[in-house]
């Protein structure tokens, strides 16, 4: 059902609501090869084709084309980047149902999902999955990632009018920021 969705969909010229569609078959039945090639053919006769091609190309070369969290998260991603929040929220949240044994790859899908749903304006699902990209940071030590969440959650907070949490992650992100030696943040 989800693939025929898809299919309508994309004949009606809905490209991104045809990759939801495809996206969440996928997490429903995570082996379909006919939702992943559906998904594929589908972005790539979409408008986002041009953007797409190369990391997909660089994907076949990994031989991580054949990987349904991959493509379905990097087409979640790119349909952040082309301002379809709302099919990003389905398609990146797919990649999760979906998931993945790589903290790296999830947690670039906790943060693509807190700018999408930040740009949607839906303040505390953002801050959700801000926390849990924070989260993924510190696990991987990654601190560049822990400053980047502190300043984000730190954004984040001070726009909901709760200072204090935003005193605590920005006073993160600065220490963090010394510790890196990065003058710009």
């Amino acid at each position: 059902a989800y693939f025929r969705q898809g299919v309508a969909l994309q004949y009606l010229g809905r490209h991104a609501d045809a990759l939801a569609a495809f996206a969440s078959g996928l997490a429903q039945d995570p082996k379909s090869l006919q939702l992943l090639v559906g998904m594929v053919e589908a972005a790539m006769k979409s408008p986002m084709r041009e953007s797409l091609e190369p990391t997909y190309q660089q994907l076949q070369k990994m031989k991580l084309d054949k990987s349904p969290f991959v493509v379905v998260s990097v087409i979640g991603q790119e349909l952040l980047t082309a301002s379809h929040h709302g099919a990003s929220v389905v398609v990146l949240e797919a990649a999760l149902k979906i998931g993945t044994c790589s903290l790296k790859l999830r947690g670039s899908v906790f943060s693509a999902l807190s700018s999408a749903y930040w740009s949607l304006g839906n303040t505390e699902k953002s801050i959700g999955y801000m926390q849990q990209d924070l989260d993924v940071a510190k696990t991987l030590g990654d601190q560049t990632g822990e400053c980047r969440a502190h300043g984000n959650l730190g954004s984040a907070f001070f726009s909901k009018g709760n200072y204090r949490e935003a005193l605590t992650n920005h006073r993160h992100q600065l220490v963090l920021a010394m510790k890196l030696k990065d003058r710009e943040v």
